[in-house]
């Protein structure tokens, strides 16, 4: 593969995207002492939504083959994805929901401390577990989804469950979830609603400890089995309130392959072959689901071999000029981020990872096309943004612009995602969509048994 090769290029002349740069210090950013005012912030969201809502490139590039209705779904995947990220609110919605978070909390605690007024009252019981999960009050909503759970034959069993495990896993109690999760397994037909508090808690369980790891594994079997023969039929799960697209289905079914190898130190022999099998069934080809499936495929099944690529060849920001660099991957151990704008997570899973690993040097990259959609060239709204938001990054973390065709060698489709390189070898590739897979990425990084 024949690298492109950037030219230094300086921003604009614009007081508004220079006037709060950083300096450098052997190459590592230094975050700003400040950051953009409010308006400049507002400037370079408008300016960023016009650059990504000016051309239909983001739909992915297999949409031309397919039916208007798929293609319209393919090009709606990363706003969906963006929107399902924790971090998809504007400043106003994150007042927004201070206040009502603020309001939830004390009236949580009020109602909740005296409840013998709604004690016989299951919709009463429901709507204040709610509320004390809505604030974040997760003790009383336990007490409370259980007062309502023990009421004779209550009429909105399998919500209070679901709530009761979202409680639970506020608590950090995820062995206590796992165990109201089986209910909802043994209790009610598998569902889409069943299927994401499954997701949630093996998101609680991986990483955590040798024995909260065989529960992980134990509901990535109960997961399996019920998914599985869904994608084998080519559906997915449809609920009045949630669905989970076969695509969804298919990577939480890679994710467990993932989990299964670091976990056991195995290969995945048993599982990648159905799962490959089933993303080259025709009747996918047709359809928005089949990229992200091969992706994801893709990403798990190159753990394992060497490296794609030697040397990333990118860019870092330096006083608002953009400076080339290169970066091996066939020594040591490097640890790539790839992240996008669009991506609203992005920013506080590189500083988990920070915190989590405050030795290991990392690299945030992402690229142009990567950004808009459109061809792999620079773009003054997207480096204005891409300037600002390396101002958060602690100094052992840079940020890369690198060319598109280096950032699509690891399969990213996805973001932000993480990739451990240790000796030549990719250790670990796989989307942050969770604590736990961050947590997973560092047992990948420090496990010696891995290391060169």
């Amino acid at each position: 593969m024949t690298p492109t090769y950037l030219p230094a290029i300086s921003i604009p002349s614009d007081a508004d995207a220079t006037a709060d740069a950083g300096p450098t210090q052997g190459g590592a950013i230094t975050p700003a002492p400040g950051g953009l005012s409010s308006i400049r912030n507002t400037a370079f969201v408008l300016s960023l939504l016009f650059a990504l809502t000016g051309d239909p490139g983001l739909a992915q590039r297999s949409s031309a083959k397919l039916s208007p209705s798929e293609a319209y779904k393919a090009a709606m995947a990363p706003l969906n994805a963006a929107r399902a990220q924790p971090d998809d609110l504007t400043d106003a919605d994150k007042l927004a929901l201070g206040i009502g978070m603020a309001d939830a909390l004390r009236n949580c605690l009020a109602l909740s401390a005296d409840i013998s007024a709604i004690a016989t009252d299951p919709k009463e019981l429901l709507a204040l577990g709610e509320l004390c999960i809505f604030g974040q009050q997760y003790e009383p909503a336990r007490v409370t989804l259980e007062k309502y759970l023990a009421v004779p034959e209550p009429p909105e069993r399998k919500l209070a469950l679901v709530l009761l495990v979202r409680a639970l896993l506020g608590l950090n109690e995820p062995n206590s979830a796992e165990a109201e999760v089986r209910s909802l397994l043994r209790d009610y037909p598998y569902d889409a609603q069943i299927h994401f508090a499954v997701d949630q808690v093996i998101d609680g369980l991986e990483g955590e400890s040798p024995g909260f790891n065989r529960l992980a594994l134990q509901l990535c079997a109960t997961q399996n089995a019920n998914t599985l023969p869904l994608l084998i039929s080519g559906k997915g799960l449809e609920g009045k309130e949630i669905n989970a697209s076969p695509s969804v289905l298919f990577a939480d079914a890679v994710r467990c392959a993932g989990l299964t190898a670091e976990l056991e130190k195995a290969n995945t022999q048993d599982a990648l072959p159905k799962l490959t099998a089933i993303a080259q069934q025709p009747s996918w080809t047709p359809t928005a689901d089949l990229a992200p499936m091969q992706a994801a495929l893709a990403r798990q099944t190159a753990v394992g071999g060497r490296v794609p690529l030697s040397e990333l060849h990118g860019h870092f920001i330096s006083n608002s000029v953009l400076l080339p660099r290169s970066i091996s991957l066939v020594g040591g151990t490097v640890l790539l981020v790839p992240f996008t704008l669009w991506a609203p997570s992005a920013l506080d899973v590189v500083l988990d990872l920070a915190r989590f690993a405050p030795q290991q040097p990392i690299y945030a990259i992402t690229s142009w096309g990567a950004n808009t959609g459109r061809e792999d060239v620079p773009s003054r709204e997207i480096l204005m943004a891409l300037n600002s938001w390396r101002q958060n990054l602690p100094r052992h973390v840079s940020m890369l612009i690198v060319p598109d065709n280096e950032l699509r060698a690891f399969h990213g489709d996805s973001f932000p995602s993480g990739i451990v390189v240790s000796g030549g070898v990719v250790r670990w590739n796989s989307v942050l969509s969770s604590r736990g897979a961050e947590r997973m990425l560092v047992h990948a990084l420090s496990d010696p048994a891995r290391r060169p």
